[in-house]
């Protein structure tokens, strides 16, 4: 049992890994590490030159390095060392150096003819050749492990055109020669790589500056002294000082001092937080004026902030699904343009003409076709996306919950603490005829101050300016409320049933009313009177009904899943526009629907933040968890929400769409430049048109392509993730409805509209308030409220 257990156990580790130049490359170490016994996926970033192995425990890291090698790559543990700066230094030096050595060797090709100037050709070209001998090298390696890549093409490409010069040069003593060629496709594609290089090292932005808020030491206070120390050596427990205008190293709580916090670093929110004795602060905040003495809870390499940077920077390090229709063409398609390169040559020449034509339209069609465009058509988009998402505090675990969320169509939420605050208030104090909110509220506090049920706290909060009268001979009563004396007299808080003990009589259409609208009342008397109620109730985030407005605009089917009782569950539904509610609910009940949703086709995504949460959230296509809920729940959840904001919802939407629209268009043009680059490199169009490709512009298309694609996947950096507010409202005049319950037969009929996206209806002032997206006719709206019974006036 032990052994299976063990077996079964699941790693991650991830591995830089040099030597790749493009897709075809990242492809055959997948799949060489991929077939080791143990090995469950295999992740390979072309653009980070980074990868991710999930195995089990008999894998070890040597055996993986081992394959690795044996494919014709380097690896090692950990993460990418070169940084984009780094490669951005050495191709920038490869492109000066060769363009200022190519520059003399054009003018002599275009303005000096003859055996010596083919012969200065051929010695300038030689710099140039070893200058980039990068290509090569990688070329044959990479055939000799029988994976041809793009830096196979570009030497194929390169080495055609030297061979022919030379042959031409030392044999015939005459002809083409494309000493020159060969030298500017080299130098095309360096300037290419490092344009590429340029741009792709922007889509890591985002992490960078994510990464500059951590700082690098601590004031550490020990005997009445400060010392600083590096950040990363702080521990949980240490006591640190953190001046005005200081970073917050580490997650700790505040022990002394009074100041502000900018936390905008981990929600988004640049207004700063108020912070005292017993309020956490969080690495990368900005200290506001005051000095605050923290005690460290976390090392910084634990700190929230810290996760953000891991969360996103492994997001950006893994594939997309989607990407799996690159890697399958990049599988075949080295092999096949060679192929057609020689077909190529083959043709030209069975055809008549001239072996310099030939050759050069072979040359052509193996520089043009190199599979760059498609390789960064994925990873560069999920980088740019998942940066923007961190951000906004929208953090994707990895690229295929990037992916998936764009494919749901169905949500399932949670209440308490998702919709709700997650904590009870105070929403109305009722006083009865005669007696004032003030004597009700003082006899609250003092009743409630000995209480030990879960809405006392929400009355002594909203009481908390007022001393308590001292309580005696004080019973507290399950399920019914407390007693005691205030003063000698005999006092009473609780529910309809301890007033009906105790012989006091309360309103009953309060307490109808207060029900209907998910309020929980409470009843306080002092001896035989009535005082007043007060009402409790969690009540909706800011900003949860508009969320819910955008997610039915978007055209998502809502479901609201709690374990409250069905009369709150429908009150808190009618508030938040939600049209589909499941009262009490369990852990295993919330899963279960999820199960049932998939199974009549949907792809759900689950938004919770608590324990309960955990088994829904695991199951569902896409959990999504609050930023502010339990560990359990952000474990098990493949999106966070940092800023526990249910907008968040309709921003991450909307980025996972804009991200897959954008690689689909890298995909579109990647393809369509290849499949009108070749046939125009191979001389398809010559015999008709006369067009034809010089080898030279050919490299320098080639690298426009990959630029193309990057500059295209940058533009998600500037994604404006807040949605849209263009909607039209409506007000209907409607006659015949008398009560709440009129109100709620329209307001259901009418959400259950394509367009409707919220419905208000008010049976007073005879009118319902409609909020379409602009696709909901009038005189559909019209005849659906006729269809319930009533008039449009």
């Amino acid at each position: 049992m032990d052994a299976t257990t063990n077996t079964e156990k699941s790693h991650q580790q991830n591995f830089r890994v040099t030597g790749m130049s493009c897709s075809a490359c990242s492809a055959r170490v997948e799949r060489a590490v991929g077939q080791l016994p143990g090995v469950k996926l295999v992740q390979v970033n072309l653009l980070t030159g980074s990868m991710q192995v999930h195995y089990q425990e008999p894998q070890n890291a040597a055996a993986i390095i081992a394959a690795v090698t044996a494919a014709g790559y380097g690896a090692s543990p950990g993460t990418a060392e070169k940084t984009p700066r780094h490669e951005n230094v050495v191709l920038k030096k490869r492109f000066l150096y060769s363009a200022g050595i190519l520059l003399p060797l054009i003018l002599i090709h275009h303005l000096w003819h003859g055996t010596l100037s083919a012969a200065v050709q051929l010695l300038l070209s030689l710099p140039i050749l070893w200058l980039n001998r990068k290509f090569f090298i990688s070329g044959v390696k990479s055939v000799r492990k029988g994976a041809a890549n793009m830096d196979t093409l570009v030497a194929l490409g390169a080495s055609a055109a030297m061979a022919d010069g030379v042959a031409n040069f030392f044999l015939h003593h005459r002809g083409v020669f494309y000493f020159e060629s060969a030298a500017m496709i080299l130098t095309l594609i360096t300037l290419g790589k490092w344009m590429e290089s340029r741009a792709t090292g922007k889509t890591g932005s985002a992490l960078e500056k994510l990464l500059s808020l951590l700082p690098q030491t601590a004031n550490l206070l020990q005997n009445d002294r400060t010392e600083v120390v590096p950040a990363d050596a702080v521990k949980p427990g240490d006591i640190l000082l953190i001046r005005a205008g200081e970073r917050v190293p580490t997650d700790a709580t505040v022990t002394e001092g009074h100041s502000t916090a900018n936390e905008s670093a981990l929600t988004g929110e640049s207004l700063p937080v108020e912070k005292y004795s017993g309020c956490r602060v969080y690495a990368g905040s900005i200290n506001g004026n005051g000095v605050l003495q923290v005690r460290a809870d976390k090392t910084r390499a634990d700190s929230a902030l810290s996760d953000i940077i891991r969360l996103a920077g492994d997001a950006a390090a893994t594939k997309a699904p989607i990407a799996r229709i690159a890697d399958g063409i990049s599988a075949v398609f080295v092999p096949i343009v060679t192929v057609i390169a020689l077909l190529t040559a083959a043709a030209w020449l069975l055809a008549g003409a001239g072996a310099a034509f030939a050759i050069s339209h072979a040359i052509a069609v193996l520089v043009i076709s190199c599979p760059c465009a498609l390789g960064l058509a994925t990873p560069v988009a999920i980088m740019a996306g998942t940066g923007r998402g961190a951000e906004a505090g929208i953090l994707f675990r990895n690229g295929e919950a990037l992916e998936t969320l764009h494919r749901t169509r169905c949500i399932l939420l949670d209440k308490t603490g998702t919709l709700t605050c997650g904590a009870p208030r105070v929403t109305d104090i009722i006083p009865a005829a005669g007696h004032s909110r003030q004597e009700l509220l003082q006899l609250a506090v003092s009743l409630e101050s000995v209480g030990n049920h879960p809405l006392a706290e929400a009355i002594l909060q909203a009481g908390q300016n007022i001393t308590p009268e001292p309580a005696t001979h004080h019973t507290y009563l399950p399920g019914r409320g407390i007693r005691a004396e205030l003063n000698g007299t005999p006092c009473a808080a609780g529910n309809a049933a301890l007033m009906q003990e105790s012989g006091i009589r309360i309103s009953a259409d309060t307490a109808t009313q207060l029900a209907t609208q998910g309020k929980t009342p409470l009843y306080f008397a002092r001896g035989s009177n009535y005082i007043g109620t007060i009402a409790v109730a969690d009540p909706l985030k800011p900003g949860s009904k508009e969320a819910i407005t955008h997610l039915r605009h978007l055209g998502y089917r809502i479901i609201m899943a709690t374990g409250d009782n069905p009369l709150t569950a429908q009150a808190i539904a009618h508030q938040a526009g939600i049209p589909e509610t499941r009262a009490e609910q369990l852990p295993q009940h919330k899963e279960s629907l999820v199960r049932q949703l998939q199974a009549q086709g949907h792809k759900v995504a689950m938004v919770g933040d608590g324990i309960n949460d955990a088994p829904a959230l695991l199951r569902a296509d896409v959990g999504i968890a609050i930023g502010a809920g339990t560990d359990i729940a952000l474990e098990s959840a493949s999106v966070i929400l940092v800023k526990s904001e249910l907008g968040d919802v309709v921003k991450a939407i909307r980025l996972s769409r804009a991200v897959i629209r954008n690689i689909r268009q890298n995909f579109f043009w990647a393809l369509l430049y290849n499949c009108l680059a070749i046939p125009l490199a191979a001389g398809v169009f010559y015999p008709l048109l006369g067009w034809q490709l010089h080898p030279a512009v050919a490299a320098a298309a080639m690298g426009l392509s990959s630029i193309c694609v990057v500059t295209n996947a940058l533009r998600l950096r500037r994604f404006r993730i807040n949605p849209p507010t263009h909607m039209n409202t409506i007000t209907i005049k409607v006659d015949g409805m008398m009560c709440p319950h009129c109100e709620a037969h329209v307001t259901k009929a009418l959400l259950a509209l394509p367009g409707v996206v919220d419905c208000k209806a008010d049976h007073k002032a005879k009118c319902v308030t409609v909020t379409t997206n602009g696709n909901a006719p009038m005189a559909e709206l019209h005849a659906t409220i006729r269809a319930q019974g009533y008039t449009v006036l």
